[in-house]
């Protein structure tokens, strides 16, 4: 049993650096101006994914498996109320402790930023961490555990805490809100069976920060 879990856990390692590997080699070989290199990982990561999703997806009961469904209506409704909620608080924390984004956006245009980091960010990053890698963690260690009375799946925390280590750069901070946003939109995923509500919840919380900038 033990075995099986950390095989699950070193699979969604794996399709980490699976999908984001390429992205880097690439932007690194060219050396793009910081909007476009941005514009690029977004794409090629979001390429891959979805590249391993349908390849896995022929063998594992289609794409429905990996999020790709039309959720209940109810699940939308928490969605935009718990991404209004996290949205306000990460503002709030924002505003007591601002802290600098890894590269510098001063010279991107509004719709850029929102673009790039409230659209096309929350939809790379919840195909890759919650439809790609949760769903193949899940399938391998399906795990359901209590916390505070609170059920949540052992995939969902795996998940939740890569997404925080990849943000970890930009603060500690950021690193948690990643987490707690990778647990919400997680176990909205799981809940749902469907990436919407975890893609709604995503853009909501960015929005706070793109406000700001």
């Amino acid at each position: 049993m033990k075995f099986s879990k950390l095989k699950a856990l070193g699979l969604g390692a794996g399709l980490f650096v699976a999908v984001y590997f390429p992205a880097f080699i690439a932007t690194a070989l060219v050396r793009p101006r910081i909007e476009l290199g941005i514009a690029l990982i977004i794409a090629i990561t979001l390429l891959i994914a979805i590249l391993l999703v349908f390849l896995l997806a022929r063998t594992r009961g289609g794409f429905a498996e990996f999020g790709f469904r039309i959720p209940s209506s109810r699940y939308v409704v928490v969605a935009l109320a718990s991404g209004l909620v996290l949205g306000v608080v990460a503002a709030f924390l924002n505003h007591l402790f601002p802290s600098k984004p890894p590269f510098d956006v001063s010279g991107f245009g509004p719709w850029k930023i929102w673009l790039y980091f409230v659209v096309g960010a929350s939809i790379q990053e919840e195909v890759i961490f919650r439809g790609l890698i949760q769903s193949m963690v899940e399938k391998r260690w399906a795990a359901i555990f209590s916390i505070c009375g609170a059920s949540i799946s052992g995939a969902v925390a795996f998940t939740a805490v890569l997404f925080g280590l990849v943000h970890l750069e930009v603060g500690l901070l950021v690193a948690v809100g990643a987490i707690m946003l990778g647990l919400g939109a997680g176990e909205l995923r799981r809940r749902s069976g469907s990436l919407l509500p975890a893609i709604i919840v995503h853009a909501l919380f960015n929005c706070a920060d793109a406000v700001q900038r």
